[in-house]
């Protein structure tokens, strides 16, 4: 096996190992803040994303997926988990493709704009609005019901779509800022390795 395959397997195999502590250890992966939790787990995918490529995201952000739909079940990490994140269209879906488009985001920005920082930071915010919006949205048209509001923490007049809008400023925009400023601190040396050895494997 060639080093720079050793080293993705390398890579992605802590990068699960990574999300899964997220997953276990209070604090790590998820904030609670009331009927919703800030989620740093998506920073770990869109790492994946920009270091190792979009495949890469899309493996670690599946297997994100994967275990935010198996805890659903069996350990929710929120009030609302286990009314919305049983359904994996909501749990699995938007995990995958915030890893999939980060990586295609940052790809493309770097091929054709040279620009590499710019490349993460676009990629990285790619990555937290296509999972908010698209978690959010799902949410959305799957689960309009006053139950399903109640339980978000609507109150009074309050619909699900108004409780959906906060939550979007009060996690989403933080979570996006927090991804953009820290994502290409960590991707950047693990970027440049692997640059590096891929260079070396072709030559």
């Amino acid at each position: 096996m060639t080093r720079h395959k050793t080293f993705r397997l390398v890579i992605d195999a802590l990068l699960m190992a990574i999300v899964l502590l997220q997953n276990i250890l209070p604090f790590l992966g998820y904030i609670p803040l009331g009927p919703f939790s800030m989620t740093l787990i998506g920073l770990t995918v869109i790492i994946a994303a920009i270091a190792l490529g979009p495949a890469d995201g899309l493996i670690i952000g599946t297997f994100w997926g994967l275990i935010t739909f198996i805890r659903a079940f069996t350990w929710p990490s929120s009030p609302v988990a286990p009314l919305v994140f049983t359904n994996p269209l909501i749990s699995i879906l938007p995990r995958l493709l915030m890893g999939l488009l980060a990586g295609i985001v940052y790809l493309w920005v770097r091929r054709h704009w040279h620009r590499e920082a710019l490349a993460m930071r676009l990629a990285a915010a790619t990555g937290a609005l296509v999972n908010t919006v698209l978690v959010m949205g799902l949410i959305y048209v799957f689960y309009q019901t006053p139950a399903v509001a109640t339980a978000f923490g609507a109150k009074g007049n309050q619909t699900l779509g108004y409780v959906l809008m906060i939550s979007i400023l009060t996690n989403g925009v933080p979570e996006l800022i927090l991804d953009v400023l820290v994502a290409p601190l960590i991707a950047g040396p693990l970027r440049k390795r692997w640059d590096r050895l891929n260079h070396s494997a072709k030559s």
